[in-house]
């Protein structure tokens, strides 16, 4: 498994920086005051700490989920019962050293081979039957085959076949009966109350008389509790006095079906208590083996075989599974599994929470569902968001990629999040893939207030002088492309120094706020109006002709000197003057804002509170 790591050295991260940075700085960046470049140094050490947190939370996350690979991988390899994953031809795609060991050959030579070629041909007839029941039952298909590997000896084992979904393949358990076979031969030509013990294969062997209560118990039947020879007892009340009382139910459920010949033979695992008093896992199997003429059970025989070291691992491996949902639990991140067609297979708590918080389907951790369809309906079926993802999918799933990221952090109109996507593939047999949405609404949320900040001005909400000139271009070169009319406005408000003067900076502040409102309440929605300087203003009027941009003018030279500025209960009147600039042969913004600015000069020498036009040439549409 690969990880996405820093740069090595601080040299080449510094490299890596400079570079991105030299291609973000725009040419025209304005001159930071002190105040601000002591405010944005600030800043920057702020999110280096951030970023350094992260770092820190990701590395330990990584050693931790490697420590849990590792420890599945070395159980995985060690554990006594053999592991196979077989493809859907039955090649050998996956297999652990008790495998091998079984097969008797080398893992890495049984790797692509054939699972049916490494046993005798008579026994591959029954291992492909347990391979088709296995898909056409859905239910695990158990067998025994002999494994025969010329100059060796014949090795018996137990099998066990589980189909994996989508038809992928099968799932194999080998177990080693070698031992266990061979003691039934030595024991079938002896007395035949060991004959259908030894067909159980055990350790230690046991036979009741069902009339009398008698039970016989072999001498390895008591050494596996830790018992010595006759000590632990010759009446079935002393083996059930000793099965865990939470076993016990259903141990003699079992017994009794067998007795009265519901079932023929019967099997189970439970736990035995030793002379010292702890206790044993062991596998008991069972079966009547003489029955009176009226079908009465007259004896049963059967066997325990100690399978606590199996239990021991099971529960490691238990322990180690709950371990690693820990460790994907404790990500704040949003991760869910996804099978090779895009199913979610599992998710973490962050998902789980998510789905729960926001009322998503009665399914809350959309397990079983398709990733795209849970992606369409949080994003509020975002077409563009969805066919870049889909793609992206399709791209990990193909292994034509080594992982996906989406290139902008996407919306949920759910709860008014963003989220960063990445798709990662896991490299596993199952094809299978890591989704992540990793929250990034403060972020986002800070991007915007910049991008607010720079383009609006901060004290009256009109645009900024940058924006707006922007802007300006922009609707000059569309208004000259299709040959529409276009005026520009400059507005002053008449006296405003005075204002300051007499009732100081925060009256002319609310002055000025006052201002915009009424002009905003005037104008259209398509046109824009920004703040040049102190008290000066500009308004662009788009597809507006010279007696269009007249009237709105009048309009808000009335508006002002109608709507007086209350602060503190008392009424601030004041007046605004406004020079008209109307598009003619003007090829840039400055020069028409220069032609109303002119204008403008003449209004207030005219005495205020007066609209004045640039001059207009015959030529120019009106």
């Amino acid at each position: 498994m690969g990880y996405r790591k820093n740069p090595a050295t601080l040299t080449e991260l510094r490299k890596l920086a400079q570079e991105r940075l030299s291609g973000q700085i725009a040419p025209d960046t304005t001159v930071l005051t002190l105040a601000e470049a002591q405010k944005l140094f600030e800043e920057l050490e702020i999110h280096q700490i951030e970023l350094e947190l992260q770092n820190e939370h990701l590395n330990t996350t990584r050693t931790q989920l490697e420590m849990v690979l590792n420890q599945n991988n070395e159980l995985y390899d060690f554990t006594p019962v053999g592991c196979l994953l077989l493809d859907p031809v039955g090649t050998i795609t996956k297999l652990n050293l008790a495998a091998a060991s079984l097969l008797g050959r080398e893992r890495a030579r049984l790797l692509g081979s054939r699972l049916g070629l490494c046993m005798p041909s008579a026994e591959r007839q029954i291992f492909n039957t347990l391979l088709a029941q296995a898909i056409k039952t859905g239910d695990v298909q158990s067998g025994e085959l002999s494994l025969a590997e010329k100059g060796l000896p014949t090795r018996h084992a137990q099998i066990r076949i589980g189909a994996l979904p989508d038809k992928l393949g099968w799932h194999v358990i080998l177990i080693d009966m070698t031992e266990r076979r061979l003691v039934e031969e030595s024991l079938r030509v002896s007395e035949e109350r060991w004959k259908l013990a030894l067909e159980a294969a055990g350790d230690g062997v046991w036979d009741w008389d069902v009339q009398t209560g008698d039970i016989t118990f072999s001498s390895r039947f008591e050494k596996l509790f830790g018992f010595g020879e006759h000590e632990y007892g010759h009446h079935v009340e002393d083996w059930r006095s000793r099965v865990h009382p939470e076993d016990l139910p259903v141990v003699m459920a079992q017994t009794q079906a067998c007795l009265a010949g519901k079932i023929d033979s019967f099997s189970n695992e439970h736990r035995g208590q030793c002379k010292d008093g702890h206790w044993k896992w062991v596998l008991c199997r069972g079966a009547v083996v003489s029955r009176g003429p009226d079908g009465r059970p007259l004896r049963m025989i059967g066997t325990h075989v100690d399978i606590t070291s199996k239990k021991q691992t099971e529960e490691a491996l238990l322990v180690s599974a709950r371990f690693q949902q820990a460790v994907f639990d404790s990500l704040s991140a949003q991760i869910a599994i996804l099978d090779r067609h895009g199913v979610v297979i599992q998710t973490n708590a962050a998902w789980w929470k998510y789905a729960v918080d926001n009322w998503l389907s009665d399914t809350p951790s959309y397990q079983g569902k398709n990733y795209l369809e849970i992606l369409d309906y949080i994003t509020g079926h975002e077409h563009d968001t969805l066919r870049v993802v889909s793609a992206g999918l399709l791209s990990v799933a193909a292994g034509e990629v080594a992982n996906f990221q989406l290139l902008h952090p996407f919306f949920t109109p759910l709860d008014k999040r963003w989220f960063n996507l990445k798709l990662t593939p896991v490299h596993d047999v199952d094809e299978r893939m890591v989704v992540s949405h990793e929250d990034v609404t403060q972020l986002k949320a800070a991007e915007l207030a910049s991008l607010t900040l720079a383009n609006v001005d901060a004290l009256t909400g009109a645009l900024s002088r940058r924006h707006f000139f922007n802007l300006a271009e922009q609707e000059l070169t569309r208004s000259n492309r299709y040959d529409m009319p276009l005026m520009v406005l400059m507005l002053d408000l008449d006296h405003f120094k005075l204002i300051n003067d007499q009732h100081g900076h925060a009256v002319g502040d609310a002055v000025l706020q006052g201002f915009v409102k009424t002009v905003t309440d005037v104008l259209r929605e398509s046109d824009l109006i920004g703040r040049i300087g102190g008290e000066e203003f500009a308004v662009l009027l788009p597809n507006t002709t010279l007696e269009g941009g007249q009237a709105l003018a009048q309009r808000i030279i009335e508006s002002v000197r109608t709507s007086p500025v209350g602060i503190n209960h008392e009424k601030i009147s004041y007046t605004v003057s406004i020079g008209a600039g109307c598009l003619t042969t003007e090829t840039s913004f400055a020069t028409l804002l220069g032609l109303a600015d002119a204008a403008l000069y003449r209004a207030k020498n005219s005495g205020r509170d007066r609209l004045e036009v640039s001059p207009v040439s015959p030529a120019s549409p009106v």
